[in-house]
């Protein structure tokens, strides 16, 4: 009575959680951290279905006490290639395997065209890169964005002497603060690693240390910039520059100066949460204390007739407000204790203070090489013409307008230094490895030629737009020619920074200090030979960036972990 019957199975749907285990690499990588930076969703391909044609047949069998016993079996086979399959398989495992499997030689396939490619492609690690770098252009646009208006409304006075002490004083006390503002670089990473291990003691004690310091450091800083801010401005303003610009940089650097601790404050928070993956609250608090900076420079440099010192009270107001807002959301975390009575009375020692330390050397001689370059740049314009003040003007105007732009390629450099590192050190079987962060690290160098040349075409576009930052016809005439070289020089600053930040991922500050050095000799050197017009000023910018370029180029391509000669010998 042996039989056979053929029925067809229903089609069964593999759900798309079980594709991540065969994702390409990066993509798999980066599903959690996209969703805690954005909440966004990634969407995972569907896998594919499967069918399996089932044979049942009834089967006689011997019995144990004499006679016999019938039993039916069901086997599964392969419509398309007739295979017989065990019997004892169940088809739901045998759809998932084969689904698996089909996804496993597609996202391999993928992988292998990903490698293959350094410019942007519109794939899986575009689109990361792309949901990463969104947020943080966000951030980093709103200061130089808040900048432009400040230099607007400051224009509008129709003094060149009123943006020549504006941009003297800014650049000053920029360079202060960068300098002593060193340990929040180091926060970032150790918060990470803090947080991804779950330690939230040690959390708190890295971001309590960091603004233990920074206050304190803040503090002398600022002591210093408000008591003897001459002193400061003489770095940048030669003997022979008019008392004008003097006077109003002077009162200037003395208002900012008194804000200097909030602001490191502010820094600290935006490193924490950065570090904690949450770009989207440093970005909501930037948009609301610039706001109030927006809205408070027409009040106090024209309702109020406080010209330059309304400019400096209204971005102290939006410092204020930010550092306030960063110290009540840290609370909120309970990441740190402002109530307890010991964070204030009891400073850390100096052996818990070494890895925040160790790691800040790098980054403070790093910010001493680049702000003696910028510090070098901006004395030579003042020194061009210091009986009217022109130059310095018309530099300002363009280095605004520069800045404005390259906040796209400094948001690229964040993400490398971020997703490159993240990559290499994540498991093999999720997406990690050293050829995976090869993979990454290739990409945004080619992200990073991307957006420099767009940038350069973009600002060589918006030309026209600078005659709205002033009245007078010879401060606009002296930017035109450094806001185009300021626009070509984007071309090779796009890969120059995402290359340096590349290097940051690896935690390689000590050879980034170096080449800040090697690249603000070069650059003091072209000055010494071209430093007497602004067109030589901004042409020495040119070789400071491309000694900046080949060096970092050098170490991602020759001599740092992801070279060639150390993949050979590394595992995937």
């Amino acid at each position: 009575d042996d039989w056979v019957e053929r029925k067809q199975v229903e089609e069964i749907q593999v759900r798309e959680l079980i594709c991540t285990k065969s994702m390409p690499s990066a993509s798999m990588l980066v599903l959690a951290v996209l969703n805690t930076v954005s909440g966004l969703l990634v969407s995972v391909p569907r896998c594919a279905t499967a069918k399996l044609d089932v044979i049942s047949s009834t089967e006689t069998f011997p019995a144990r006490g004499g006679g016999i016993f019938k039993r039916r079996i069901h086997r599964y086979q392969s419509p398309s290639s007739g295979e017989v399959l065990d019997p004892n398989i169940n088809p739901t495992t045998i759809a998932k395997e084969k689904a698996l499997s089909a996804n496993d030689n597609k996202f391999k396939a993928a992988d292998a065209a990903a490698a293959r490619g350094v410019l942007p492609r519109g794939d899986a690690l575009d689109s990361i890169i792309i949901k990463l770098a969104l947020p943080a252009v966000a951030n980093f646009v709103i200061l130089p964005l808040v900048g432009t208006v400040d230099t607007f409304f400051v224009g509008q006075l129709g003094s060149s002497s009123a943006l020549a002490g504006l941009g003297a004083a800014n650049q000053v006390f920029s360079s202060v603060f960068f300098v002593v503002s060193f340990l929040p670089s180091v926060v970032t990473p150790l918060v990470a690693a803090a947080s991804a291990s779950g330690d939230e003691n040690l959390l708190r004690k890295r971001v309590a240390e960091a603004l233990w310091v920074s206050a304190l450091v803040g503090a002398f800083a600022s002591m210093a910039l408000f008591l003897v801010p001459n002193l400061a401005l003489s770095v940048v303003l030669p003997v022979a520059t008019i008392e004008t610009t003097k006077q109003l940089a002077t009162s200037y650097l003395s208002i900012r100066a008194l804000t200097l601790v909030p602001a490191m404050l502010s820094y600290v928070g935006f490193a924490t949460f950065r570090g904690l993956l949450d770009v989207i609250t440093p970005l909501k608090i930037a948009l609301v204390s610039q706001a109030a900076n927006v809205l408070l420079d027409p009040l106090f440099i024209f309702t109020l007739g406080l010209g330059v010192k309304g400019a400096a009270l209204a971005t102290c107001a939006a410092e204020i407000i930010a550092a306030g807002l960063y110290i009540r959301l840290l609370g909120l975390k309970k990441i740190v204790a402002w109530r307890d009575k010991l964070f204030w009375m009891r400073p850390p020692s100096f052996n818990r203070l070494g890895p925040l330390l160790a790691g800040g050397a790098g980054v403070l001689s790093r910010s001493i090489a680049m702000n003696t370059a910028f510090l070098a740049v901006t004395r030579a314009t003042q020194a061009i013409d210091t009986g009217s003040s022109t130059a310095a003007a018309g530099h300002q105007i363009a280095m605004q307008f520069w800045q404005l732009g390259g906040v796209v390629l400094f948001a690229l450099s964040a993400v490398a230094s971020i997703l490159v590192p993240a990559t290499l050190n994540a498991p093999v079987n999720s997406g990690g490895g050293t050829n995976a962060a090869k993979r990454a690290a290739d990409r945004m160098i080619g992200w990073g030629i991307v957006a420099g040349a767009a940038l350069a075409v973009a600002q060589l576009a918006a030309l026209p737009l600078l005659d709205l930052f002033t009245s007078v016809q010879d401060v606009r005439d002296a930017a035109r020619t450094p806001a185009i070289i300021g626009a070509l020089l984007q071309l090779m600053n796009g890969a120059a920074f995402v290359a340096e930040g590349i290097m940051q991922g690896h935690a390689a500050f000590t050879r980034l200090a170096v080449h800040a050095f090697v690249a603000s000799a070069g650059l003091l050197t072209s000055l010494h030979f071209m430093g007497h017009t602004l067109v030589g000023v901004w042409l020495s910018f040119g070789v400071f960036n491309l000694i900046r370029l080949i060096a970092a180029l050098h170490h991602h391509l020759v001599s740092g972990p992801l070279a060639k000669s150390k993949l050979r010998t590394a595992p995937l």
